[in-house]
């Protein structure tokens, strides 16, 4: 029994390690650089969110607003720029790497990725009307019809706003 554990513990070590590896970085603010404004629905009552608890939003676990709603994450195309930033600074993962997690995901029969919305316009919409979406834009394509939340406690102004990246 404890040849068989073994290599099964050395396989969790060396997943874990990578895992780790992978861990976001968030970028201090400067020149060159681009916030990215997490984002609910005007009525939603969810304010703050940690990076931590983002990270789990889109990596579809299942979180809870106040509003007792599901968090649904809305994610940009792939390899768009922003969404490019957002896996980096938030998973934590390069493009090549959100891809194996979600392949990896789906062959143990979890949850599947954040739906993708192909434009801002649908985007904010989808974020205005359903309850729970959670998306990110940047600061400057803000409208009526979202609203930006704190995350860890910061907005994309406050020069510590850790969604930020260099694109």
């Amino acid at each position: 029994m404890r040849r068989r554990a073994l290599p099964a513990l050395a396989l969790t070590g060396a997943l874990l390690a990578a895992l780790l590896s992978f861990a976001p970085r968030p970028v201090r603010a400067g020149t060159g650089d681009v916030a990215l404004a997490v984002i609910v629905s005007p009525s939603s009552k969810l304010t703050n969110i940690s990076v931590a608890d983002l990270r789990r939003v889109f990596e579809s676990e299942r979180l809870t607003d106040p509003d007792g709603n599901r968090l649904i994450a809305l994610n940009h195309p792939p390899k768009s720029v922003d969404r490019v930033g957002f896996d980096e600074v938030v998973l934590g993962m390069d493009a090549e790497r959100v891809g194996q997690f979600w392949i990896d995901r789906k062959i143990r029969g979890g949850s599947g990725p954040p739906r993708t919305v192909e434009s801002l316009a649908t985007l904010r919409r989808v974020v205005e009307k359903l309850p729970g979406a959670i998306g990110y834009i940047r600061p400057g394509q803000l409208s009526n019809e979202v609203r930006a939340i704190r995350v860890d406690g910061k907005l994309p102004e406050d020069a510590d706003y850790p969604v930020r990246f260099k694109p």
